[in-house]
């Protein structure tokens, strides 16, 4: 009886091993709507992502034509851990990549050898375990969202607003930026807050010069409402951004911006709608280019 019930347990663990290692795939298409002009002007992006979470795939489409693809994921060399971005389209597989690495006595994520995350321990320790370990390529985006930094994210930006993380997760950061006109660095000061709920309240970076970035929070009960960013760029460009989360659809968010060239003298205001449709699950993790626009018109009827 002893050995039947063992052999069954093992049985079960096999199988549960097995449907855990067997990856599958599913997808989501973001569509956005600008209103800004007379006549709305729509695009989408379709995001692949696999069930493990190591892996993301990125396609943007406008008047049924690819115009950027890209995949996230991460490599392991003797130089350390990378999270890749890859072209799909480009012939030259040209790539971008983020170098990781971990400070265990300070809780500190360390990205390319400069920008210093400091953790709450015990967020810290979650994390770890979710990129070295497992390769979750949504933690370490997550990480990185307000895009503080000189990071090639911009396409995986529009999927995270979904789900902002503000629970109690980063202590403070150090961020360097280059100046895209000068051989010269600035290193911004970031301070997180936090209200009574250990909720995020509001961020804010800083040298002692000026503010690079601010973000406030505002919630309804337990819920987002809004959150909203300002942004400078080398005293540039400022944008200050918007954006409302409808408590009724989940699924869609109201995007306001307002862009300020300083160079030129010149004001942008945008107004755009972006809705998210899931599609389930997919045949492939990096459909072709017939495929990509299939699951576009499929996300159209939705």
């Amino acid at each position: 009886m002893i050995r039947t019930c063992c052999l069954l347990s093992l049985i079960c663990s096999a199988s549960i091993y097995f449907a855990q290692a067997k990856d599958a795939y599913y997808g989501e298409v973001i569509t956005k709507i600008d209103n800004t002009d007379e006549g709305s002007d729509t695009s989408r992006l379709l995001y692949c992502r696999n069930t493990v979470g190591n892996r993301l795939s990125v396609y943007a489409v406008r008047d049924g034509v690819i115009s950027e693809a890209a995949s996230y994921r991460f490599t392991e060399t003797s130089s350390g851990l990378f999270c890749e971005r890859r072209s799909l389209i480009s012939s030259g597989q040209m790539k971008e990549s983020l170098r990781i690495e971990f400070e265990d006595k300070l809780s500190t994520v360390v990205i390319n050898k400069t920008d210093r995350y400091t953790l709450f321990p015990a967020y810290y320790l979650t994390f770890k375990q979710e990129v070295k370990a497992r390769h979750s390529i949504m933690a370490m985006l997550n990480l990185l969202s307000d895009a503080i930094g000189d990071y090639p994210i911009a396409d995986a930006l529009p999927l995270l607003n979904y789900t902002p993380k503000l629970t109690k997760k980063i202590s403070q950061a150090r961020i360097v930026t280059q100046r895209s006109q000068a051989d010269i660095k600035d290193t911004w000061t970031c301070k997180y807050y936090y209200n009574k709920h250990n909720w995020l309240d509001s961020v804010r970076a800083f040298s002692p010069e000026e503010i690079r970035f601010s973000k406030k929070i505002h919630y309804s009960r337990s819920n987002v409402s809004s959150i909203i960013t300002y942004l400078n760029i080398e005293s540039r460009q400022t944008t200050k951004r918007s954006i409302t989360y409808d408590m009724t659809n989940g699924s869609t968010l109201q995007w306001q911006e307002q862009v300020f060239e300083t160079g030129k003298n010149q004001e942008t205001l945008s107004s755009i709608t972006l809705i998210k449709n899931d599609l389930g699950m997919l045949r492939k993790m990096e459909p072709s280019k017939i495929e990509v626009l299939e699951l576009i018109k499929a996300a159209k009827k939705r």
